[in-house]
């Protein structure tokens, strides 16, 4: 059969149709959509690139939380010990008893315990502390096995500390019991009076020259109770770290001390009502830290963590006769409810006192800092003092003054 010229070319033009079809379906189609696909994988891996930069940046809200509330944990722990160790617990005591002049007899202590606070539950024996095994994890050195037995261990002994009793025995005078008793609640760490007897000496006092004296003795016993918790900070150092081969202390603590001298009142020393920390955001911790003076425990403190200016009202208030405070960051406020509450206080003199501690920059991307509002709606002058201000790029900057306030820089 011949094939007229028409029908040649027609055939010509299929066989490169189903040619250039073939090619596209078998060679070129897969390649397109490996490309898709490789495209598509760039995309999400710029994607988690850019999850990843927020992740490790420093603007990220799970950051600034770490922060918070690890300088928060920080705070807490600070008034406890970090571990119970009976030879630097005599140390302290034999100090104490020598600053107040009052006479030790004897000390005998109790075996360290794992109580619990607050909650009483029946005791278990031979139970993990589980606030000492959290601490380890954190520090790398322990891993904590995670299963349901161990999640209701942590429902349980979440609030476990360690405790130790030591019971003192003295002698010596009311005014020295006194003394000795305020050393115990101004001690920076806390120290719980558990128990305390008190009576009359029938001893008869004597002076140097062997005179009975009419001043009367007393003499009784004190029950201390020493707490402590494994901390997940570095502090604590000089506590940690004394060597008892030094010789530190008397060779014999309960050898009355010669000499008294009592705590002079007098002193050109100002006492700070409230304190705020301004830190850059390199530092381990938050940008702002603020709250009562002497706040042991950290209850009143409020927290920020901000690369740039954090808006940051202090205020205190007068009704009637009483005082109130209150203070307040973009995200913390003590007391909570900022609109509708306050807090009561006492003013020492004429006076309120804010000790701000600022920092110098430490590079041109160091940007953090407060813009700070001062509002005194009381009769009292409001002093706010700044220490360690950077003197060519302020960290603290008051955009608002209300009432009675001075700043000083």
């Amino acid at each position: 059969m011949k094939l007229s010229k028409r029908e040649k070319i027609m055939l010509i033009v299929l066989g490169l149709m189903l040619i250039i079809g073939g090619y596209y379906k078998f060679i070129l189609s897969p390649h397109f959509t490996k490309l898709d696909n490789i495209e598509q994988e760039v995309i999400d891996k710029k994607a988690e690139v850019e999850r990843v930069k927020l992740e490790i940046s420093k603007n990220n809200p799970v950051y600034k939380n770490f922060k918070i509330i690890n300088a928060k944990i920080k705070s807490m722990t600070k008034p406890l010990f970090p571990s119970i160790n009976q030879e630097k617990i005599i140390v302290i005591l034999d100090e104490m008893l020598k600053e107040s002049n009052l006479e030790g007899n004897s000390i005998s202590f109790s075996e360290i315990d794992i109580n619990e606070i607050d909650v009483k539950k029946e005791e278990k024996k031979d139970k993990d502390y589980l606030i000492k095994s959290l601490s380890e994890e954190y520090k790398g050195n322990k891993k904590v096995k995670n299963d349901e037995a161990n999640n209701e261990d942590q429902e349980e002994n979440s609030n476990e500390t360690e405790k130790m009793t030591a019971t003192i025995s003295y002698k010596g005078k009311y005014k020295d019991l006194i003394s000795f008793l305020e050393r115990i609640e101004t001690y920076d760490k806390k120290i719980l009076i558990n128990n305390i007897s008190v009576s009359k000496s029938k001893e008869n006092n004597t002076d140097e020259e062997g005179i009975v004296t009419k001043e009367n003795s007393i003499t009784g016993s004190i029950a201390l109770d020493f707490y402590s918790v494994p901390k997940i900070h570095e502090q604590d150092e000089e506590y940690l770290t004394w060597d008892f081969d030094n010789g530190y202390g008397k060779d014999d603590p309960f050898v009355p001390f010669s000499g008294y001298s009592e705590y002079n009142e007098n002193d050109n020393v100002v006492n700070n009502d409230f304190i705020m920390t301004v830190k850059p955001i390199s530092s381990d911790l938050p940008t702002v830290i603020m709250g009562r003076a002497m706040d042991k425990l950290g209850r009143s403190y409020v927290y920020a963590d901000n690369q740039n200016f954090e808006n940051v009202e202090f205020q205190i208030i007068q009704v009637d006769k009483k005082y109130y405070y209150k203070y307040k960051t973009q995200g913390e406020s003590y007391p909570k409810d900022y609109e509708n509450d306050m807090i009561e206080f006492d003013p020492q003199g004429t006076t309120v006192n804010l000790n701000i501690i600022s920092n110098k920059r430490n590079s041109t991307e160091d940007t953090s800092g407060i813009n700070l509002s001062l509002i005194n709606k009381t009769n009292l002058k409001l002093n706010v003092n700044v220490d360690y201000e950077d003197t060519k790029n302020p960290r603290v900057k008051v955009v608002n003054k209300h009432g009675s306030v001075k700043v000083i820089k």
